[in-house]
């Protein structure tokens, strides 16, 4: 089983980047609610606490699982989840007089845990209003700044600690290598890579689909075209067949070079549909961006569905491929805290509905952008695909502005 770390999302702006961090020292991350039930906790071998908006003497907080310090793991609190960390296990957390953003610098007290390695003051990034006013019995204060006396704290008896700071930014210039320490203590095996997903995604591709089929998306886009190879790579390219669709809302000539593209780098098991009319009248008098992704989202399955019918293609042997990678998931509101930053037009209600019927495909569905690249370039798919600047799903169609 893969050696795993769980992000908790409490809501915060960084929670996908301290999850991508986290692949970037060679382990697997995955984002999960934070009143996840224990047995679920318990699969990972340390956890993150997310930063996020509330506060933790707030009605509303955002639930979480009361046994969460008790799994017998280690487990990083960062901002909010410091916070909780300190209020759950005894110590005490307060509004601050002014909030505090931006670089301060860190006086470390214990080279130890989380702080290993580092030099006796480091740079790091402030963003919060709360902080903590005393730590928790048996935890040690190990790193302070001028407004924030208790920085850093840990207790290395049950493996707890929490940073007010953000590790995970650019910003912290050794945010690395406390991250790097964490998972060290977590004692995870560095073996996240993208040529071993590549090996267990083929595997895995195989046994999911038994004899069926794929009918794929194919937008042309760095996400779809790594899809089409990958499955293709697993099941052959009689078992999969790919559909773009030329929905009148993309870039000047897309379509045409899409197609010119994929047949100059060897794909043949395709079709090119022009469905800008359909498109055009359903988003007439339309101007909600979140509707207007749920039109295109859906008449994205209509067009599919046509395509297939006058195929002459079983759906029941012909299920839905898509290049959703992880992002896509969260954004549209994958976890319970998770802002919906947008509804993807990959999660429409008609394709939530074939993904509970188990009729959709998504190989990339647990990947970041960098990562996805990366198994591209691993699958010899030439630099100009897999480096193309990034294309809205639903075309220019959001982006065209509208009022009553």
């Amino acid at each position: 089983m893969q050696d795993t770390i769980g992000v908790l999302d409490f809501g915060g702006q960084y929670t996908h980047l301290i999850a991508n961090r986290i692949r970037r020292l060679r382990v697997y991350s995955e984002i999960v609610s934070p009143d996840s039930d224990s047995d679920r906790l318990r699969n990972f071998k340390g956890l993150i606490l997310s930063g996020g908006p509330s506060s933790v003497y707030d009605a509303d907080q955002p639930s979480f699982n009361p046994n969460l310090f008790d799994l017998s793991m280690p487990v990083l609190g960062l901002c909010y989840g410091h916070h909780l960390m300190a209020q759950r296990l005894g110590g005490e957390v307060r509004p601050g007089r002014t909030k505090e953003y931006g670089t301060a610098q860190l006086e470390i007290r214990e080279k130890t845990g989380i702080l290993e390695g580092l030099e006796d003051s480091e740079t790091v990034w402030m963003s919060h209003g709360d902080y903590v006013a005393q730590a928790p019995p048996g935890f040690r204060v190990t790193g302070s700044t001028v407004s924030c006396p208790i920085a850093a704290m840990g207790d290395p008896e049950r493996n707890l600690y929490g940073l007010q700071f953000h590790p995970e930014v650019t910003h912290t210039p050794k945010g690395m290598r406390m991250l790097e320490n964490f998972v060290t203590l977590c004692g995870c095996e560095r073996n996240w890579t993208m040529g071993n997903y590549i090996e267990s995604s083929l595997q895995a591709i195989r046994d999911r689909m038994g004899d069926r089929n794929v009918f794929l998306f194919v937008s042309g886009g760095v996400d779809s075209t790594v899809a089409f190879v990958l499955l293709e790579k697993a099941l052959g390219a009689k078992r999969v067949y790919g559909l773009h669709i030329d929905n009148g809302l993309m870039r000047k000539n897309e379509s045409a070079f899409v197609r010119d593209s994929l047949l100059e780098h060897g794909f043949t098991n395709f079709r090119v549909v022009d469905a800008g009319p359909d498109f055009l009248s359903a988003l007439r008098g339309v101007v909600h961006p979140e509707e207007k992704r749920r039109i295109i989202g859906t008449q994205f399955i209509e067009v599919r569905d046509r395509a297939m019918e006058q195929l002459g293609l079983d759906p029941e042997q012909w299920i839905l491929g898509q290049g959703t990678i992880y992002p896509d998931t969260i954004e549209s509101g994958g976890t319970k805290n998770a802002a919906v930053i947008k509804t993807h037009h990959n999660r429409v209600a008609l394709v939530e509905e074939l993904i509970a019927q188990g009729k959709v495909i998504e190989p990339l569905s647990q990947l970041y952008k960098d990562e996805v690249r990366e198994v591209g370039e691993r699958l010899g798919i030439p630099k100009s695909l897999v480096w193309r600047h990034p294309f809205p799903g639903p075309g220019l169609g959001v982006r065209a502005l509208c009022s009553d």
